[in-house]
């Protein structure tokens, strides 16, 4: 297989307190085709005895515990800092792959030098899928569901460390893009994962989202764009905060980040506009490959 001929692929699992899944997501990443693995979890001081669980059924697995839980782009981090592997692969705990995923995933980045990321098709199980998606480059992926190049991480960085959940994945595909990385979604690369319950932790997904995309508009769009871009996003999370009965945790977001854009204004590393032109243009392109 060219360049991963023989390769190590490491997989980075973040769980808290989920014990049973976790292990799911273990046995999935063990059954793959591919060879050589390696599987590094961390758990985020879970109190249902993962750890010892995860030990027991497979001692092999590499496990770090954290005094306490630092949310989800911290504990992703930490994995994938203990990675060995030429790529990394980021699953979340409660998710399982598909028999071939890895396979697929070593394929495309051997045949394609330039491909940063691989986002996989999440599917839910039982929900009919269109067999005839067709590979597109792209301008996000899912936390929980996509493969990297370890170089790429060493050359950009990691996630934010001060998102504790959600929409740390904008971030680092701004700074993937902005290096001239492509990311391709591939839809035969198959990530399992349950549904969430309706409304399940609704208001805390208004509240991170809205703050996070703002805090990484401040930070990472051209100067330029920053007022009018805070401004949409403002708008489009606070209108869906009144549809959701949740305008009080997007009101609150959005006056959080705006405390503390001084702050966030002296941490900018923006990218830059043709990388936000390629966004635009991704986003409303998707082209397939």
């Amino acid at each position: 297989m060219g360049e991963f001929e023989n390769k190590l692929i490491s997989v980075a699992i973040v769980t808290w307190n989920r014990k049973e899944h976790v292990q799911r997501a273990i046995k999935s990443a063990l059954d793959q085709t591919y060879r050589p693995i390696e599987i590094v979890v961390v758990d985020s001081n879970s109190q249902d005895g993962t750890a010892d669980a995860i030990k027991n059924a497979y001692p092999e697995v590499k496990i770090i515990r954290l005094y306490r839980n630092m949310g989800c782009p911290v504990g992703r981090n930490i994995a994938i800092a203990n990675c060995s592997g030429d790529i990394v692969f980021s699953l979340d705990d409660d998710a399982w792959l598909g028999h071939y995923t890895f396979e697929l995933c070593a394929r495309r980045f051997q045949q394609e030098a330039g491909i940063g990321v691989i986002a996989c098709r999440v599917v839910t199980p039982g929900e009919k899928t269109e067999d005839t998606e067709r590979e597109y480059y792209t301008y996000l992926f899912r936390g929980g569901a996509f493969a990297i190049r370890k170089r790429i991480v060493d050359e950009v960085g990691y996630f934010p460390s001060d998102f504790f959940r959600q929409g740390e994945e904008t971030d680092l595909a701004l700074r993937i893009l902005d290096r001239g990385y492509d990311i391709l979604y591939c839809p035969e690369a198959i990530v399992y994962h349950e549904r969430a319950p309706t409304n399940r932790n609704e208001k805390l997904f208004m509240f991170y989202g809205c703050r996070n995309e703002l805090y990484t508009v401040i930070r990472r769009y051209p100067l330029l764009l920053v007022p009018l871009a805070a401004l949409w996003k403002i708008i489009v999370w606070n209108v869906a905060g009144i549809k959701n009965k949740a305008i009080h945790y997007t009101l609150f977001a959005t006056i959080s980040a705006l405390l503390k854009s001084l702050l966030l204004l002296f941490q900018r590393k923006p990218v830059s506009v043709n990388t936000i032109k390629k966004i635009v243009n991704l986003k409303f392109s998707r082209k397939p490959h």
